[in-house]
């Protein structure tokens, strides 16, 4: 497809105020998917100003270094160099990203184990919203692409169980490899994190755990528990019966989610 280049100031309106406008750019080679993104912007999340849009990685880099944009939506597989070629060429990262991609169920887990936000095509309005939302909130608190290493990291290893989460417990960020989970707890709006090591609290739900969580590693055996089916010791006998987990903890598993557990369960 034919590279394009547009620079625009004037992209995006002057609906809001300018001290809250987030400055942004878009770089992806297919234009029909470029129209889409940038009518959804402009209806929908009109604090962002699209001031210039990129056909290419080269070009992209050239209009992040010339307009320092806040934000930057970043198509993945782009003809030459792709998304990820241009961040290993830049310096440093100094804007938020919003990833863009068709990829597979794998590479999207990548992005949700490294809480990096990411949109996938056919694009969603819902989807740009919440994640502009979250863009916009890490742009005011400064934590811009503190998660990139990461996500390069996992989308490298091809073994999911080696793969690390990312999360924060009381306002500190961890790194933990899926393996060493050993179970999940929901409560409420938080989950405990059981490892090896020990327990952590973080704000993401138990349904992100179980929509990131590899499937045949992992069984939701209950509404409010996630168990990793390596660290399952036992099973006990009953209408819906119980795991014993290998460090004693003893989990019901409920009647409706038990025939889909007895399913995944081959212990050795």
């Amino acid at each position: 497809m034919a590279n394009f280049t547009i620079a625009d100031e004037r992209a995006g309106g002057n609906r809001t105020n300018t001290n809250r406008m987030i400055t942004a750019v878009i770089i992806d080679d297919e234009p029909k998917s470029v129209f889409i993104l940038r009518s959804f912007l402009e209806e929908h999340c009109p604090q962002v100003k699209v001031v210039a849009i990129a056909g290419s990685a080269r070009a992209g880099k050239e209009f992040i270094e010339s307009m320092k944009p806040q934000l930057v939506f970043l198509d993945i597989e782009m003809p030459g160099s792709s998304g990820f070629d241009l961040l290993k060429s830049l310096p440093a990262i100094g804007f938020e990203i919003i990833f863009i991609t068709a990829y597979n169920q794998y590479a999207v887990n990548a992005f949700r184990f490294s809480a990096i936000d990411y949109l996938l095509k056919p694009l969603r309005i819902q989807d740009l919203i919440q994640a502009v939302a979250r863009a916009e909130e890490r742009i005011r608190e400064h934590s811009l692409a503190q998660n990139y290493d990461l996500l390069m990291r996992n989308m490298a290893e091809k073994n999911a169980g080696k793969q690390k989460v990312s999360f924060t417990d009381r306002g500190e960020q961890y790194l933990v490899p899926v393996e060493d989970f050993m179970y999940l707890i929901a409560d409420g709006n938080y989950t405990h994190v059981h490892t090896r090591e020990k327990v952590y609290l973080t704000t993401r739900t138990l349904k992100e755990f179980e929509e990131m969580l590899p499937q045949g590693m992992f069984c939701r055996i209950h509404h409010g528990y996630i168990v990793n089916l390596e660290e399952i010791a036992k099973v006990q006998k009953g209408r819906g019966g119980a795991v014993v987990m290998k460090d004693g903890k003893i989990l019901e598993i409920a009647i409706r989610r038990k025939e889909a557990f007895r399913r995944m369960y081959h212990p050795s």
